[in-house]
């Protein structure tokens, strides 16, 4: 049986995580083009890819394209193509020669990393130049008046913190690693649409609400079915826009 401590564990929870959750927005992929040594880069590294939905949007804008993590079932949801491919390896010790990365990323994911090691290691693997950026976005995004409410209680009965201490104070990290000519950040937004599943699954897809709900007892929490019947009541059988908001931390080796 899956540790229900870590929902990372459960296939399940990653296919929902796959499902549920946003893709970056196309403007980090210009943004850091525009930020960095060439117009088409020759590699880009995405640390703690997941399921890759971080590491597929630079399909046919760069060269080569590699994802990195170190949890299999994440990586079985991945899907390599033609310049895009994903290996099993820690962000600290990536085994890629120094200086061969234009762009480096991290997308919802540098929080798990040590920063003492992985920052060395981003700025090794960066040629002069090069751009890193460490991208998050917030949860729940905003959907309807009639949803975000309940979205939020059954957060907070989760407890799912605002923002986590481990996501405060990359660009700080950043400055302090004296790795970087330049550290800055900024916010984007981005828009997708989904139905009123993808909202209960995005609330499961948050590791406190799945370790808290596991199957057989989420059908039975009043916080999780008033999610429910809100989404239900918001979209009926249509779907609606998603609005993410994503903070960009950012250093240029």
């Amino acid at each position: 049986m899956p540790d229900p401590v870590n929902p990372y564990d459960d296939p399940a929870f990653v296919a929902r995580y796959a499902r549920a959750r946003p893709r970056p927005p196309r403007d980090l992929v210009r943004l850091l083009i525009d930020l960095g040594p060439r117009a088409r880069p020759r590699l880009v590294v995405d640390l703690g890819c997941g399921t890759g939905l971080s590491t597929t949007i630079w399909r046919g804008r760069a060269s080569r394209v590699v994802g990195m993590d170190l949890n299999t079932n994440m990586l079985r949801r991945a899907r390599p193509g033609p310049g895009v491919d994903f290996r099993l390896a820690a962000a600290n010790d990536t085994g890629l020669p120094s200086g061969s990365a234009d762009i480096v990323t991290c997308s919802q994911s540098f929080h798990w990393m040590n920063p003492r090691a992985t920052i060395p290691e981003i700025a090794r693997i960066l040629r002069p130049g090069g751009v890193f950026a460490a991208c998050d976005y917030a949860l729940p995004p905003i959907i309807d008046p009639r949803v975000d409410p309940p979205f939020t209680r059954l957060f907070r009965w989760a407890g799912v913190p605002d923002l986590p201490e481990e996501k405060a104070g990359y660009r700080e990290r950043l400055e302090r690693s004296r790795s970087f000519r330049w550290v800055g950040s900024c916010s984007l937004h981005h828009r997708d649409v989904g139905d009123a599943r993808r909202v209960t699954e995005l609330a499961l897809s948050v590791a406190h609400v799945a370790a808290r709900l596991p199957e057989g007892v989420r059908s039975r929490n009043p916080r999780f079915r008033a999610l429910q019947r809100a989404a239900e009541h918001a979209f009926g059988p249509e779907r609606r826009p998603f609005w993410w908001t994503f903070r960009v931390d950012l250093a240029v080796r």
